[in-house]
C-alpha cells in the first residue's frame, strides 16, 4: 500500500469525521456510535478471511493490544458522540486536535521516551489558551450546562484516545492492523450490546443524512480510517504524523461552516490559530530552536 495515499486518506477521513459524527447523532447519539461500530464489526470479518493470511490470535499478549485499541473507541468515541451534540463540529475537531499534546504527556508518563521541554510546555499553554478564546465567551455558567458537559466529555475522549495510542504503541509487536481493528470493534460492539440490549430492536426512524453519516463512519471512520491510521503509525516518523492534527482542524472548521452553517468569525480563527501554533511548538519547537541556533552560529564570525 502506498504510504502517501494512506496518509492523505487519514487526513480526509479525520477532517470529515466531526461533521459526520454530529449528523449521525442528531436523532439519537447512542444509535449513531453503536450503529457505526456494529457496521465495522461486521465488515471486518470478510477482510480478515480474504485479505489477512495470519490467523487471528487470542494469546494474552495480543488481547492486551485489542483491549488497548478498544479504549480509543469506548472511552474516546462514546463521550465524543454526546459532546458533538452540544457544540459545532469544528470545535470538536479543535479539541480533538490536542491529541498530540495529551499523547505526548501520556508517552512521558508511560513510555518514558519523551522529554517535556520548554517548547512543549509553551505549546500546551498556547493551545489551551486558543481553546479558551473560542469557548470562553460562549460559556454561560447559568444556562450553558450542556456545553460545559460537552467540553468535559470531549476532553475525556481525547484523554482515552491518547492513552489508547500510547498503549497500542507499547504492546504492539507487529500484529496486523486489521487484527487490531477487528479486536477493538468486536470488544466495543459487545460492550454496547451488553449496555443497551434493546438497541437493535428499538431503532428510531433516521433521516437520510443521519443514516448516510452512520454508514460512512462505519465503513471509513472506524474501519478504513483505523486500519490506515495504524498502518501509517508504524511507517512514518512523529513529525509527519503530527502534521495530520495541524491540517484536519482547519479543514473541519471550513466543512462545518460551508456544509452545516456553523459560525466562523475572527474570534474562532484567532483561537484556532493559537491551537495550531501551540501544536507546532509542542511537536516541532525543539527542532525549530535547533535550526535557529544553527543558523545563528553559522553567521557568526
Amino acid at each position: 500500500m502506498n504510504v502517501l495515499l494512506a496518509y492523505l486518506a487519514v487526513v480526509a477521513i479525520w477532517a470529515t469525521t466531526p461533521l459526520a459524527i454530529q449528523w449521525s447523532g442528531q436523532v439519537d447519539w447512542f444509535v449513531g456510535v453503536a450503529g457505526r461500530i456494529l457496521i465495522s464489526a461486521t465488515l471486518i470479518i470478510p477482510i480478515l478471511i480474504w485479505w489477512t493470511r495470519q490467523p487471528f490470535s487470542l494469546q494474552w499478549r495480543d488481547i492486551k493490544i485489542y483491549l488497548s485499541a478498544s479504549l480509543g473507541m469506548l472511552g474516546g468515541m462514546t463521550p465524543m458522540y454526546y459532546a458533538a451534540q452540544t457544540m459545532p463540529s469544528g470545535w470538536i475537531s479543535l479539541i480533538f486536535g490536542l491529541t498530540p499534546i495529551v499523547t505526548g504527556v501520556m508517552a512521558f508518563l508511560i513510555l518514558k521516551n519523551l522529554q517535556l521541554t520548554f517548547s512543549k510546555y509553551l505549546g500546551i499553554v498556547v493551545s489551551f489558551s486558543g481553546l479558551a478564546v473560542i469557548l470562553g465567551p460562549n460559556l454561560d455558567w447559568t444556562h450553558g450546562q450542556n456545553l460545559l458537559i460537552g467540553i468535559g466529555l470531549a476532553v475525556i475522549a481525547v484523554t482515552f484516545h491518547s492513552l489508547s495510542t500510547v498503549l497500542v504503541k507499547k504492546y504492539n509487536h507487529g500484529l496486523p492492523n486489521t487484527h487490531i481493528v477487528a479486536g477493538a470493534v468486536w470488544i466495543t460492539s459487545t460492550v454496547y450490546l451488553l449496555a443497551h440490549p434493546q438497541f437493535l430492536t428499538q431503532l428510531p426512524t433516521l433521516p437520510p443524512k443521519a443514516l448516510n453519516a452512520i454508514v460512512y463512519l462505519g465503513v471509513f471512520g472506524s474501519l478504513v480510517g483505523f486500519i490506515l491510521y495504524y498502518y501509517v503509525l508504524k511507517r512514518l516518523d512523529a513529525i509527519r504524523l503530527g502534521l495530520i492534527t495541524l491540517i484536519t482542524p482547519v479543514m473541519a472548521l471550513l466543512l462545518g461552516h460551508f456544509l452545516n452553517d456553523e459560525p466562523l468569525n475572527s474570534q474562532i480563527w484567532l483561537g484556532a490559530g493559537l491551537v495550531i501554533l501551540g501544536l507546532i511548538s509542542f511537536e516541532f519547537g525543539h527542532r525549530i530552536s535547533k535550526e535557529n541556533f544553527r543558523l545563528l552560529t553559522s553567521r557568526m564570525p
